[in-house]
């Protein structure tokens, strides 16, 4: 492990109470960092675009930014696909010790009304940053999941700079005659960047024989 991971973490959560908590007064928003444990060099880093939800402010610390255990795992949340796609003996331990979070932190009902606010630009700016730190210099992770394929939105468009482009279709499925992707690969720091569609819309590319075709992609990825 990197012997500095914990002090890193630390300062890491504590810079982002302190600054999330002003933002978020003013914009009268919730936020939070993570829906899991952070560890050093997880097998997956799962990165989503904001909170869902609409919670008012009220003052966070930094030790309530994450949780000790996948969140997905322990409560309601146990019924989305993405608990789906990562099931079984392969994949199950791997999104068990997973650092889950979103490339921003403010709590809206969804990205859209995130991009509405008029301190859109500082928020984004200040979390994008933060998450690149998480990634580059703290978390290092073997490999990234992003949730959300569009390429303007999302956590695709807000880490558009930092990802190494084009974009690579790594799984496709037909529909109607045409190619649709499923999963597309980049790099980030020379860290694997999967990309796919978001686990709780999306519902056709995440479920039936496309979930399947994803889950055998993972298994082998995870499983090599």
């Amino acid at each position: 492990m990197n012997s500095n991971f914990n002090q890193q973490l630390s300062n890491w959560l504590q810079e982002v109470a302190d600054e999330c908590n002003r933002m978020g007064e003013r914009m009268n928003l919730d936020f939070y960092a993570f829906q899991s444990d952070v560890y050093f060099r997880p097998e997956a880093m799962f990165i989503g675009a904001n909170p869902g939800g609409e919670g008012k402010y009220g003052v966070r610390s930094a030790e309530s930014l994450k949780y000790d255990r996948n969140m997905f795992l322990d409560n309601s949340w146990r019924s989305h696909s993405l608990c789906d796609l990562f099931s079984g003996d392969i994949l199950h331990p791997v999104f068990e010790k997973a650092v889950i979070t979103n490339v921003c932190y403010f709590n809206t009902a969804d990205f859209k009304s995130l991009l509405q606010l008029d301190s859109k630009r500082e928020a984004l700016k200040f979390c994008v940053e933060k998450t690149v730190e998480l990634i580059r210099d703290i978390v290092q992770p073997k490999r990234i999941i992003l949730l959300g394929i569009d390429d303007k939105k999302g956590p695709v468009g807000a880490l558009r700079k930092y990802l190494e482009m084009p974009l690579k279709k790594l799984l496709v499925t037909k529909e109607e005659g045409r190619n649709l992707d499923l999963i597309r690969y980049t790099t980030m720091f020379d860290i694997p960047v999967y990309i796919i569609h978001h686990p709780s819309r999306n519902q056709k590319f995440n479920s039936g024989e496309n979930l399947a075709l994803k889950k055998a992609k993972f298994e082998e990825i995870f499983k090599g």
